[in-house]
């Protein structure tokens, strides 16, 4: 059955339906409770209203009596047969709501008690139900069981009102979504349930609950299962009918959306879902939007790649090989006057007004704003509203978007501070000493000296030393790598004087007179010269030749003709160290070192964030043509941390582990470097514990004390020692050595390589070597094995 309201112009306003409905929101076994449909909690309510002193009493008693008059004394009914009471249920939409201009759009329907079934509605809601690609009630499982979860929890905070006089105020409000049938516009509504008008009775008697469940339910996140494991809700009965009002809030979920998109991300900048809610926000499927975050280096905006990459100025840009200095240009000048930019309808008279507008006209689009996002005055980023079709970016769509800049702001600050502080992380672990597990220590030093600062002797600053520390070396050396540097410098200086001689002997050719004179006069002793290079490689020498002889020649000659420029513009031209045939040798070397290096850098510095977590320890790290480091683990640099030696066995099989494993990277990389290199893994195990002191001219940590300096001369020492009375040296490619001192490193050692070798890591061919002496040290040992 179906009720028209019209206005005065006799213009439909609403249609109520007494259809039906399965809202598919609650399944009967989610919600076991026993269900009655009634109006007399209703009837009992308007009777409470109209002994009071009301302009409406002559209306609620008037309602009472046509309920009592049509059911009886009873005022409950089968669902089926709410059908036929059309005109009751049209008083109760009367009384309940007011008259309001767009009640056609109104989402208001009676429901059971349990809201699972409608059993009258207004047309709205109908079609909002029953159009599939409108309604979201059937689709939406998190939704559903969110609903659910509401349910209960509003359920039991009324039963514990009822029946336990316990009072919890719970939020039974819920969110769903839907699509505008006229503009296939997603929107989202808030749920009111109104329960004003249901009873509930007991079926059974109840339990006691005692003071610990209640907490449960009041402070857990979970109460609701605590809850229906005393009091299952199978032990009542509910009478009456819930009043559903759906209210439009897209807007409020898109910001609400936004906001936690904000709050709950980890890492990164989550830009699709920031563009889903500012789409929601829109309302426009045709908009789309862009952020261009804009973080300072040194005062000067930089663009980090992959969070430009939602700029589709930035997009266009690459794609179409624009200067950056185009963007500096514009990022400077917005900064001056960071207002609201809109330009609808790009057009070529636009173009020339704005330049970078032809970036954005190249990328398709027609319509572009650019709103800036501000804190404290400061521009932190660009937000980006365009479009590719012919659409109109007015201000009253731009200001929806006003509301969401203070987030969109708090991110990009973050943004901006994580840049600052990856800068400064990388700037710490390559270029300075002062690392975060120490920095403890100079924070109290600096305290200090800054309490000392204020009394009245001359302040002085402490000294910062660790007392105690466990030391482990390790050094990463390419092999031969002397050998190397020199070959290539000798394969490089023979290309380059094979060019010089046959540019000399075409210059002769060329020239004339006293210029012709000088150059036959000058070959014999330059070509002896390049002659004894080649046989006694002395290059000093030969460098003195060029800068004082022979440059000093090509440069006059250059200048005599075409033919001799172009001569002596080719020979300097293979001189050139960065892209000339004469480096070839050295710039393919220098390539493989910085792979190789880079590897060692990248997996160091991986195994310290997991590394510092173990023990907060002291880690540096020294680069040449390979890489060595030291780490120094103590108590004394975590003091507020307990220590004991396990840290430090976890410590020495790690530095055993990480040796072999990066001993496979070097191996594998080998094959694609222009010069394949190998490199050699040393360990010097030092048991007793040494004292570090920071020194201040030098910038670093050094050892202190007698014993501990001793340590520090043997580690300098040990990289090219031999094996006794032999020639070999210890460290060889694809095997790691370690040198100690005492039976019981060794024994310690030993087990450790042992469960390397079961775990497949280590070969199964381990030495055990006496060393030769070194100067001021003797009875050394060493264990050497190979890597898998």
């Amino acid at each position: 059955m179906v009720a028209l309201y019209k206005d005065e112009s006799n213009s439909i306003l609403v249609v109520m339906k007494t259809e039906i409905l399965n809202l598919k929101l609650i399944e009967k076994d989610e919600i076991p409770v026993e269900m009655e449909l009634s109006f007399e909690p209703f009837l009992s309510h308007l009777e409470q209203l109209s002994v009071r002193d009301s302009v409406k009493t002559a209306i609620y008693q008037s309602v009472i009596s046509r309920f009592r008059t049509d059911l009886g004394d009873v005022a409950d009914l089968d669902l089926e047969d709410t059908r036929y009471h059309q005109e009751l249920l049209d008083m109760i939409y009367m009384v309940l709501t007011p008259i309001i201009p767009t009640e056609k759009r109104h989402l208001w329907a009676l429901s059971t008690a349990v809201p699972s079934k409608v059993f009258y509605s207004t047309n709205a809601f109908y079609i909002f139900h029953s159009c599939e690609s409108s309604c979201a009630f059937a689709g939406i499982s998190d939704l559903n069981k969110e609903f659910v979860s509401r349910r209960k929890a509003f359920l039991y905070r009324y039963l514990l009102k009822r029946f336990y006089n316990v009072e919890s105020p719970v939020d039974v409000d819920s969110f769903i979504q839907g699509i505008d049938p006229e503009t296939g516009r997603v929107l989202y509504y808030k749920i009111h349930v109104d329960t004003r008008f249901v009873e509930a009775e007991t079926t059974d008697t109840l339990p006691q609950l005692s003071d610990d469940v209640l907490e449960n339910w009041l402070l857990e996140p979970n109460g609701v299962e605590y809850l229906e494991e005393v009091i299952p809700l199978s032990l009542f009965k509910f009478r009456g009918f819930t009043v559903l009002d759906f209210v439009d809030v897209t807007e409020e979920y898109a910001i609400e959306k936004l906001k936690n998109i904000l709050v709950d991300h980890s890492e990164g900048v989550p830009f699709e879902e920031i563009n889903e809610s500012l789409k929601i926000l829109s309302g426009r499927d045709e908009i789309e939007f862009g952020m261009l975050p804009l973080v300072k280096l040194n005062g000067r905006s930089v663009y980090l790649k992959e969070n430009c990459s939602r700029s589709v100025i930035m997009n266009a840009a690459i794609k179409y090989h624009i200067s950056e200095d185009v963007f500096h240009e514009l990022v400077q000048e917005y900064e001056g006057n960071t207002a609201i930019l809109v330009f609808n309808n790009i057009s070529e008279q636009k173009q020339i007004n704005h330049p970078f507008l032809k970036v954005i006209k190249y990328a398709g689009v027609n319509s572009y704003a650019l709103l800036p996002v501000l804190y404290r005055g400061q521009l932190l980023g660009i937000l980006e509203v365009y479009s590719k079709e012919k659409v109109f970016l007015d201000r009253s769509l731009l200001s929806r978007f006003q509301t969401v800049m203070p987030y969109l702001a708090q991110l990009l600050k973050q943004l901006s501070e994580e840049f600052s502080d990856s800068i400064d992380q990388i700037v710490r672990d390559n270029f300075t000493s002062l690392k975060s597990s120490v920095k403890w220590k100079f924070n109290e030093v600096a305290w200090n000296y800054l309490q000392d600062s204020f009394g009245s002797h001359a302040p002085r600053l402490g000294k910062v030393a660790f007392n105690g520390v466990y030391p482990f070396y390790g050094a990463i050396d390419v092999r031969q790598s002397t050998h190397e540097r020199n070959q290539a410098a000798f394969a490089d200086i023979s290309a380059q004087l094979n060019l010089l001689e046959q540019t000399l002997v075409s210059l002769a050719d060329l020239l004339d007179g006293d210029l012709k004179t000088r150059l036959s006069e000058s070959l014999p002793a330059w070509q002896s010269h390049f002659e004894a290079y080649r046989q006694k490689r002395d290059e000093m020498s030969l460098l003195h030749l060029f800068e004082r002889e022979v440059d000093v020649f090509l440069e006059e000659v250059k200048t005599v003709s075409e033919e001799t420029q172009a001569l002596t513009d080719a020979y300097f031209s293979a001189c050139s160290e960065t892209d000339g045939i004469a480096y070839l040798n050295r710039r393919e070397l220098e390539v493989s070192l910085q792979s190789i290096n880079y590897q060692i850098n990248k997996y160091l510095l991986n195994s310290q964030v997991s590394l510092q977590k173990v023990f907060p320890h002291y880690f540096e790290k020294f680069r040449s043509d390979g890489f060595e480091y030291d780490i120094y683990l103590g108590e004394s640099i975590a003091p507020h941390k307990e220590f004991s030696d396990n840290y430090i066995r976890q410590m020495r099989l790690w530095q055993l582990r990480s040796m072999a494993e990066i001993a496979v990277i070097t191996r594998n990389l080998k094959h694609t470097l222009p010069r394949p290199l190998q490199t050699t893994q040393l360990i010097f195990v030092h048991s007793t514990p040494i004292t570090i002191s920071f020194r201040n001219d030098e910038k670093r940590f050094d050892v202190e004390g007698g014993y501990s300096i001793r340590y520090e001369v043997i580690k300098k020492r040990i990289d090219k020692v031999r094996i006794k009375e032999t020639h070999e040296r210890l460290t060889q490619p694809d095997k790691i050595a370690l040198v100690y001192f005492s039976a019981l490193e060794c024994d310690e050692y030993l087990g450790y390589i042992k469960t390397l070798q079961a775990e497949g890591v280590l070969e199964d061919d381990l030495e055990l070597l006496d060393l030769e002496e070194l100067q001021g040290v003797n009875s050394l040992k060493a264990l050497r094995v190979g890597v898998k």
